[in-house]
């Protein structure tokens, strides 16, 4: 990211001595600083080219109004924000850990327990968001990160709120630029859901469908659909019946109150899904253990009441030509959806 280097021992404000480049994103730097009054925080400085731009620079103050106005324990807390050399900066807290992605990426699949605890936790912070008036809309496994302590279970903190949108505005106001319009692209083509990819509006039932994602890839170590090319990978969105749990996991065979609860979350059509990140905590809690089993044990679930779960594999596709038809159109447009998803 041109010209943040130059940040790295400087004291932002009296204050932050950026001592260590911890990473960077697609925003901008992050660095450990050290504060005289406190302990170390990162610091996320927006990029100078990026500074430049009114959209961007609004992009990266909206995450810091999200993040200040959604103080939660399982979202990423922020402290401070300030401006530096024309650049803005935000202080959050620093976590020390890794994210799910680069977890799985590491290690294959999550025990079934831990997977459905840590993205229980990260429901728990969507559904705290959705009832304050505010959308993700680019959950994925590298926006979970996984705190890990010594002698603490790991817990799991949300991450960059870049993409929020703001539906309540008796709560955050109507105020600042409009970052989307219907037919543009927004999020990471591995999660987003259909109405997302074919430029439709999001409401939290598109978190839901991401989160349906991230849940399916923490128990099965890959994403429901796979592609080389990003359009394709949109049109699998659109288009493609999810396999199941069981089908992707080498060696389990998971819960079917699970795996319905997987299947809705991915349903094509939003009515299909859970309401929002809440109702969907919800039946997570409720599913029986164990949550799956080897597959080469024998049938040893316990039975459910009927009707306990609802499955969505089948679910309606009345609206699907139409977001095929959109999804067309924006790939008729080219140029502006290809050069989103570079920067992704």
């Amino acid at each position: 990211m041109q010209g943040t280097d130059g940040l790295l021992g400087q004291v932002l404000d009296g204050r932050y001595r950026l001592v260590e480049r911890l990473g960077e994103g697609e925003m901008g730097v992050v660095y450990r600083a050290e504060q005289p009054d406190g302990p170390p925080v990162a610091v996320k400085v927006l990029g100078d080219r990026l500074a430049e731009s009114p959209d961007q620079r609004e992009r990266f103050e909206r995450e810091a109004r999200a993040l200040f106005g959604l103080q939660h324990p399982h979202i990423l807390a922020a402290h401070d924000f300030g401006v530096v050399a024309g650049r803005p900066y935000l202080v959050m807290e620093l976590l020390e850990g890794r994210s799910l992605e680069e977890i799985v990426d590491a290690h294959g699949p999550l025990p079934p327990e831990e997977a459905v605890r840590l993205v229980g936790q990260v429901l728990d912070a969507l559904a705290f968001a959705h009832r304050q008036g505010a959308l993700h809309r680019d959950l994925k496994s590298g926006n979970v990160f996984v705190v890990e302590r010594p002698g603490e279970a790991p817990t799991a903190k949300l991450l960059d709120f870049g993409l929020v949108k703001f539906v309540d505005e008796q709560r955050w106001g109507s105020g600042g630029a409009q970052l989307t319009a219907f037919g543009s692209i927004f999020g990471t083509p591995a999660y987003m859901s259909p109405e997302q990819a074919s430029g439709a509006t999001a409401d939290p039932r598109a978190d839901v469908y991401s989160a349906g994602v991230v849940l399916f890839e923490a128990l099965t170590g890959r994403w429901p659909f796979e592609a080389e090319d990003r359009l394709e990978m949109l049109r699998a969105h659109l288009m493609q019946v999810p396999p199941t749990l069981t089908e992707r996991h080498e060696t389990l065979r998971f819960r079917p109150e699970l795996e319905a609860i997987v299947a809705r979350a991915l349903a094509k059509e939003k009515e299909d899904r859970f309401a929002d990140a809440g109702e969907m905590l919800e039946a997570l809690r409720a599913v029986p253990r164990p949550l799956a089993l080897p597959k080469d044990a024998p049938e040893g679930f316990a039975p459910t009441a009927p009707g306990s779960g609802r499955s969505a594999g089948a679910g309606s596709m009345r609206r699907l030509g139409l977001l095929v038809a959109g999804s067309l159109l924006l790939l008729a447009a080219g140029g502006g959806l290809a050069a989103w998803w570079l920067l992704r």
